[in-house]
């Protein structure tokens, strides 16, 4: 891809960012391992435009919109209970008032949003900033792709220490550090090796302990140094800008204790799995800044080293280290922006089903562990809308319970003729139906620039995951708030087979559902008297399984081929 001119930085101080298309590359050419990046189409990986102002008007009339169909929604609802059949009844409106809570919530957590204005750092008296990468089995030339992606950016090398804690103890890493260390006289490059898991010196026995060891050491051999970016292992640097970017803002704002920015990554032909979280970092992450609810997503993010230490360094209580590191900070009256810039790029991404169960697995599992043991409405020191942010989060997880429900219930209704309320089709249409599109459009607005198609495949992921959430919620409860599961790393390479084992139960409630079609079809010939409202309700989550279904094969190849005569 040909570079394209950056825009004038003084004339347009708010702009998107032109990213690695023209990441300028000052490695060795024999070493470097950036090009590939550079046929990245910068669309893909484009900074938010921070020229729009954070206009809540369409979302909050949106909301207000929602709210109105709701009560509607919900007060008929009531009154037409099955009363025959409490047992599906009671539990579908419960169901359907968690999902609503959970919306509302959405609403007041959403109804303020702040894009901070972005400055740079001047080109004079920069501070000298620590890198930390850890890393644990990935591949020699992934962390030498991201080491090079740091030195490459637009920041004094000489103002660098990058710092790579290898876990796993290889040599090969080691000398590949070294070789670096020829090539770039300037920076400060360490290859370290944190005490080993079972230590007692070690403090953390997964990414924790690493980074706990490497930023004592930091502290210790380098006081002088007042700044600690975290970074992992296969994220390379999204922007040139990254580290001008966060030097302006913590200089502009000394209240500030960490600065999370956007986290990209490389993904196949429509991103299958939503791993780009674009609803994410491009919608969510603005109202939680303007809260002071943003938390650390492991990469693209800085510290304070001063303030990074006041809450006893990176938590260990939890499976990974960064959402709850983020929880520990607020709970201590610090405060954390969000920067609308792409500060770290995957080089892979999950794209096989057991990585993408592992990954979102654990996010489940720690969001849960601290919903369940560190309540935020139990826990002291954040504010009323932190509080309410964190429980946004964990209903969200909950809401697989509900979820599974509403998928059953078309089944017990097509086989049974049982149904959880009892109403003609045009009063069905008048008060639920508002209702739905509400929802709608209020996800739109949301998402902000996030696409109809994202939306739809993050929908297909989330009903595709639920079963995923209910075994996390149900190990969050089962290890306690005193034991944790084992943490496994998030493989960095991509294993295509055919798993539908793991996917059997999903394929099952879809064979379920199209079973539940045929048999009130067969049993009401005339078409008149089949439930047609139910067969729509049925094929529509079929079609939401088909999201996570159909990746039980991705990546594999069914053609033959060509026999020889």
């Amino acid at each position: 891809m040909d570079g394209i001119q950056e825009p004038s930085w003084v004339d347009k101080k708010l702009s998107t960012f032109e990213m690695l298309a023209t990441h300028p590359i000052q490695a060795i050419k024999e070493i470097t391992r950036l090009d590939k990046f550079q046929t990245v189409p910068m669309a893909t990986l484009r900074g938010v435009p921070t020229s729009q102002s954070a206009n809540s008007l369409k979302l909050r009339l949106s909301g207000l919109f929602f709210a109105a169909t709701a009560v509607y929604y919900l007060v008929w609802l009531q009154g037409i209970l099955n009363k025959a059949a409490l047992w599906l009844s009671i539990p579908y409106f419960i169901a359907t008032v968690y999902m609503t809570l959970l919306i509302l919530i959405t609403i007041f957590n959403n109804w303020q949003r702040t894009i901070p204005i972005l400055r740079k750092h001047p080109l004079r008296d920069e501070p000298q900033v620590a890198i930390m990468i850890p890393t644990y089995g990935e591949p020699i030339e992934m962390v030498q792709t991201t080491m090079e992606s740091v030195l490459s950016q637009e920041w004094p090398q000489d103002k660098m220490l990058l710092i790579i804690g290898d876990d796993s103890h290889r040599p090969e890493m080691k000398k590949m550090i070294q070789t670096m260390k020829q090539h770039f006289p300037l920076p400060k490059l360490i290859y370290f090796e944190p005490p080993r898991k079972g230590n007692p010196a070690r403090k953390g026995s997964a990414k924790d302990g690493n980074l706990n060891a490497m930023l004592d050491y930091v502290s210790t051999e380098f006081p002088e140094i007042e700044f600690i970016e975290t970074r992992d292992a296969d994220d390379v640097v999204g922007t040139p800008h990254f580290l001008r970017y966060v030097m302006g803002h913590f200089q502009q704002h000394p209240e500030v204790s960490y600065i999370q920015t956007i986290k990209d990554t490389l993904v196949s032909t429509g991103d299958p799995f939503g791993n780009r979280q674009t609803f994410f970092y491009r919608g969510v992450m603005f109202a939680r800044n303007a809260t002071n609810s943003v938390f650390p997503c492991g990469s693209g993010l800085l510290w304070r080293k001063e303030q990074l230490h006041k809450i006893g360094g990176f938590p260990t209580w939890n499976l990974v280290e960064d959402l709850y590191s983020g929880y520990v900070a607020m709970r201590n009256g610090l405060k954390g922006t969000y920067l609308p810039i792409v500060g770290a790029v995957g080089q892979v991404s999950p794209e096989d089903i057991p990585n993408v169960y592992k990954q979102l697995g654990t996010w489940a599992l720690d969001t849960l562990r601290i919903f369940f043991w560190q309540n935020p409405w139990v826990t002291r020191g954040l504010s009323f809308r932190q509080r309410m942010q964190f429980t946004e989060l964990g209903f969200f997880y909950l809401l697989s319970l509900p979820l599974l429900l509403f998928i059953i219930t078309p089944i017990i209704d097509l086989v049974t003729g049982i149904h959880p309320f009892i109403s003609d089709n045009l009063a069905y249409v008048m008060h639920f139906w508002p209702y739905a599109l509400a929802t709608e459009i209020l996800l739109a607005f949301i998402g902000d620039s996030t696409t109809f198609e994202e939306i739809w495949r993050a929908r297909q992921i989330w009903f595709g995951m639920i079963f995923v959430f209910i075994k996390a919620g149900w190990l969050a409860l089962w290890y306690g708030p005193n034991k944790k599961p084992a943490y496994k790393v998030t493989r960095k390479t991509q294993q295509a087979g055919l798993y539908f084992r793991e996917t059997a139960t999903q394929i099952g409630l879809f064979v379920l559902l199209l079973a539940a079609i045929i048999f009130n079809l067969v049993t009401h010939p005339d078409i008149k008297g089949a439930d047609l409202g139910s067969i729509f309700w049925a094929i529509f989550y079929m079609f939401l399984l088909t999201g996570i279904i159909s990746k039980s094969w991705f990546g594999v190849s069914f053609k033959r081929k060509a026999l020889k005569d």
